[in-house]
């Protein structure tokens, strides 16, 4: 995609119009306790929920139920995993696990842990929450934000387990709120304009890669970043970034 001058700075008019189309997107305020997504930040949560009646338990023959308030739990004096797939877009960051439960009392009788599997069968681990101790429902989260960058192209599994009690544990659903990065700098420059030493050349080299921008020049390959550019423009880099698209 090559683009003429305009009458604003290439650089400024295009962050610019991320920002504008950021703050429209985030409705969060970054804390592990925010409500709303944040799609297109970098640096506000996105909250991604999956509900209690999406868990199933590891084992078929075990019995589970759900409560009057649509949470889940199984049967008591048994251990139990329960397990559900959740999407996370590669190259996000999580940093939050909450588990909304209702325990009897006892700190750490109920985990949520992130999975990965990948095609050979591995599994890691990208963190966990443990319960604590509440008779009330209640979402425990982590303290300390996890920093793991999500690179798995597969969806991630959550899993509830629920150490043998003699009392029911329930849960209510699971939260993984994580945040969303530009990529870090190739080692080389794919503009002659633009070298590896440059100060937007990390973000520059993103547009290119996610197929936002060709540059400004096809041979050799230029970017301009000093040049101007236009309100159509702008409308070219930002609905192809944001993949705006509406029903025919």
């Amino acid at each position: 995609m090559f683009f003429a001058r305009g009458t604003v700075s290439r650089l400024m008019g295009v962050t610019a119009g991320m920002v504008l189309a950021v703050s429209a997107a985030a409705q969060s305020s970054g804390s592990p306790t925010a409500n709303g997504p944040a799609a297109f930040s970098t640096s506000e949560y996105t909250d991604t929920r999956v509900s209690a009646q999406g868990f199933i338990p590891s084992d078929s023959t075990q019995a589970f139920h759900t409560s009057g308030s649509l949470g889940r739990f199984g049967d008591t004096g048994i251990d139990q995993h329960f397990y559900a797939p959740i999407d996370i877009p590669q190259g996000a960051i999580v940093d939050f696990i909450g588990l909304n439960n209702l325990n009897d009392g006892t700190a750490g009788i109920m985990t949520a842990t992130l999975l990965t599997r990948d095609s050979a069968g591995h599994i890691l681990i990208n963190g966990s929450v443990a319960c604590t101790a509440h008779i009330t429902w209640s979402t425990d989260f982590n303290t300390t934000p996890i920093g793991s960058l999500w690179q798995a192209p597969e969806p991630g599994i959550l899993d509830v387990h629920i150490l043998s009690s003699p009392n029911q544990q329930f849960f209510g659903h699971v939260d993984v709120k994580w945040r969303r990065t530009v990529s870090p700098a190739p080692g080389t420059a794919t503009f002659t304009d633009v070298p590896t030493t440059h100060q937007f050349f990390q973000f520059i080299e993103a547009l290119h890669a996610a197929g936002i921008t060709g540059g400004c020049q096809a041979s050799p390959p230029k970017f301009c970043p000093d040049n101007p550019v236009t309100r159509g423009e702008i409308a070219v880099f930002l609905a192809t970034a944001l993949g705006l698209n509406w029903p025919n």
